[in-house]
């Protein structure tokens, strides 16, 4: 396989998706202050976009779910979502650019070890999602690698390319493991995700769901299904509040100046606070219907036969290098709420809530990717880590954890092969193997309780 003719997706191709590569988060940047004024006026959390009802604990205790492992114990594991899931969707990325010179890495089938993955690639595990189908004897790749190009979509088949997507399905399957339709940058229902244009499949959660209908029909009982979606919804949501607010403001300005009455600081602080609260209560409804589309894809996947399905609440990527930059610096406390980082967690939050509310009595098992992200975050040491505030790889070489690998360690950070294992995060958001590891372990002690694994 050294010989493809791969197309030109070309570094400065990948580097042009910027945000989405770096964290899925489109860019997001708060390019205005949060005042205490603004802050006063944002205490509205017990409103209808920020339920307080349904928690982990009791969708899980309702859950009409089985509670005994199928018989002969799961045969196949299925997994929907975006980046934090995503086995190699877009593998062809890396591999176009490291299998020429300088680099001349080989391809040999996936997993890639110079790129592929949103973690340290080339490290013995990857993502959580294999490493939970390894746990239990399974094997599992993608459904589909393939990229935007200057040519127009390509995708990976054992052969080379082909620009027809239908012949580059299940590729690289072992006995039926291609199952992971998870995508980076992969919103819940809009198509158009993060770096979309850019070149990015983006293909949304509820098209995973048609796209496996379509390939395998049904589910059935000797499958373990999980769906973790609905971070890059909410990334998108800030976003598009951040420019929504600095528009106003500055069409606020201009029109002023123009007026021959330039507006004063005051009056500067009041268009924002104004802005802001209209711009939160927006990206607020933003993310609570993703929640509900989310529900609606899996209650289909009930209705299709899913009977071992497990969904994740988001995590509080606040906490993440991306959320605790937004200030600024390289902290933000997310309990005060003058700070942008305080926006982030709400939107997660309004997001699970909304999400645990939906799937009260459905016959689901909740993982709580937020409590155990927090965790990790507070007591480091209990999960190993030394590290859980910089990213490993360097950001200076990569644009992101897609094209990170073992030879591009953060060094002036102090990164290196040595303490792979004791960093949690790979780039702005997304984990090292070490931390997908922390997710896999977690669910399959998860698992256990719920009576599906000895």
């Amino acid at each position: 396989m050294r010989n493809l003719p791969w197309p030109a997706v070309t570094l400065a191709t990948v580097l042009a998706l910027g945000g989405y590569w770096g964290a899925d988060s489109g860019g997001a940047s708060f390019l205005f202050p949060v005042s205490s004024a603004n802050a006063a006026g944002m205490r509205g959390d017990e409103g209808p976009q920020y339920p307080r009802l349904s928690t982990v604990s009791s969708v899980n205790a309702a859950s009409t779910a089985p509670s005994q492992a199928p018989d002969g114990g799961f045969k196949q594991t299925v997994v929907f979502g975006d980046s934090l899931s995503d086995d190699g969707a877009y593998s062809l990325a890396a591999i176009s650019i490291y299998s020429v010179a300088p680099y001349s890495v080989a391809f040999d089938g996936l997993p890639y070890p110079e790129g592929g993955q949103f973690t340290v690639n080339g490290a013995p595990s990857g993502n959580w999602t294999n490493i939970l189908a390894k746990d239990l004897g399974l094997r599992m790749t993608p459904n589909l690698v393939g990229y935007g190009s200057p040519q127009g979509a390509v995708y990976l088949t054992p052969f080379g390319v082909t620009t027809n997507a239908t012949q580059a399905l299940c590729a690289f399957a072992l006995q039926g493991s291609c199952t992971d339709f998870a995508e980076g940058g992969s919103m819940v229902r809009n198509p158009d995700g993060i770096g979309h244009a850019q070149g990015a499949l983006t293909i949304p959660v509820t098209q995973q769901v048609r796209n496996y209908r379509a390939q395998f029909g049904a589910f059935n009982p000797s499958q373990l299904i999980t769906v973790f979606a609905g971070n890059n919804d909410v990334f998108a949501a800030l976003a598009n509040l951040s420019t929504k607010v600095q528009s106003a403001v500055t069409e606020a300005v201009v029109e002023a100046a123009q007026a021959g009455s330039p507006l004063t600081q005051d009056q500067i602080a009041a268009v924002q606070h104004r802005a802001t609260l209209h711009a939160l209560t927006v990206a607020q409804s933003t993310v609570a219907a993703a929640a509900d589309q989310l529900a609606t894809v899996i209650q289909k996947i009930i209705a299709m036969g899913g009977q071992y399905v497990m969904v994740y609440t988001l995590p509080d990527s606040s906490l993440s290098p991306f959320g605790q930059s937004l200030s600024g610096g390289t902290t933000c406390n997310n309990q005060d709420r003058t700070q942008p980082c305080h926006i982030l967690s709400r939107l997660v939050k309004v997001f699970n809530r909304r999400l645990l509310n939906q799937l009260q009595g459905r016959p689901v098992k909740m993982i709580d990717g937020f409590a155990l992200f927090n965790q990790e975050i507070a007591q480091p040491a209990q999960f190993g880590f030394t590290n859980v505030t910089t990213p490993w790889c360097n950001m200076q070489i990569v644009p992101s954890s897609l094209l990170c690998n073992l030879n591009t360690p953060n060094a002036a950070a102090g990164a290196n092969l040595s303490n792979l294992g004791s960093w949690l995060f790979a780039d702005t958001v997304h984990p090292t193997p070490a931390g997908y590891q922390v997710i896999a372990a977690a669910t399959l002690h998860a698992m256990a309780g719920f009576g599906w694994v000895p």
